[in-house]
């Protein structure tokens, strides 16, 4: 383009409705401005300003569709967008998990409980991991009834859930399953529902009571020294049978961080 400063051409450019994005001069000797120590000269638009103007074009040519005038003298609309089509999300039915501590994310694993359909599967979700807390509950709980449909219901599986979501999941349908064969006994809804809340209290007893004598372990009296051995002894047992129960683990306190023991294994 023909023009006596760089600022003329984007004039000229913008009046042509492109934006420019770099303007050098013919011999290419300063981007984006005149070329030293002349005034005004030739400048032309470069390489870059052509593809944009390509661009726009290919862009124009595939955003609009030629329909017929609907009476408004423009036949040139936008054509109407794409959009693809949902593909089918696959379900299988939940098989039975013996309850356990569910490894992961522990915030998926806490909003877990709103992937199920009903109450009463919601409420059999809190006792799903051992030692856990239950959470408290607001309102009254799921009536029979809606027990009673809930096990007719299988639980389903979607192929997008989460790791931590499908476990809870089967952990339940190993309650529901708990539950029918419960009632098939001559129990009632109640009284399994006592049964659950009295173990899951027990479990949360043995882990209290483990990991407050492992703090006392690591915080001695004054006057006397941590015994590393011991607590980190202490820690390895108490884990062991919180495991053993499927009790999720203590934490190795912080005073022991950096311990290693040392055993020695008979031949």
């Amino acid at each position: 383009m023909n023009a006596s400063s760089r600022e003329e051409v984007f004039e000229a450019l913008r009046a042509q409705g492109i934006k420019a994005i770099k303007v050098v001069a013919a011999d290419g000797s300063k981007a984006n401005g005149e070329v030293r120590g002349v005034r005004k000269r030739v400048v032309v638009v470069s390489a870059i300003v052509a593809a944009l103007t390509a661009g726009i074009a290919v862009y124009l040519v595939g955003h609009f569709t030629r329909r017929p005038s609907a009476g408004n003298g423009d036949p040139t609309v936008p054509s109407p967008p794409t959009v693809a089509s949902p593909q089918p999300v696959a379900y299988r039915n939940a098989r039975p998990l013996a309850r356990q501590t569910i490894t992961g994310d522990r915030q998926r694993v806490e909003a877990a409980s709103a992937a199920f359909t009903n109450a009463a599967e919601r409420l059999m979700a809190a006792f799903a991991e051992p030692g856990r807390p239950v959470p408290v509950f607001n309102g009254p709980r799921p009536t029979d009834a809606e027990f009673e449909a809930s096990l007719r219901q299988p639980i389903r599986i979607a192929e997008t859930d989460f790791t931590e979501t499908a476990d809870l999941k089967r952990i339940v349908a190993k309650i529901k399953s708990d539950l029918r064969v419960y009632l098939s006994d001559g129990g009632d809804i109640d009284g399994y529902l006592e049964a659950l809340a009295r173990r899951q209290k027990l479990e949360v007893s043995y882990r209290e009571k483990a990991e407050k004598h492992l703090a006392r372990l690591c915080s001695p009296a004054s006057g006397k020294m941590l015994d590393k051995a011991e607590a980190y002894g202490y820690w390895l047992k108490a884990n062991a049978q919180l495991q053993s129960m499927g009790i999720y683990p203590i934490p190795l306190p912080d005073a022991l961080r950096g311990y290693e023991a040392t055993l020695e294994l008979d031949e």
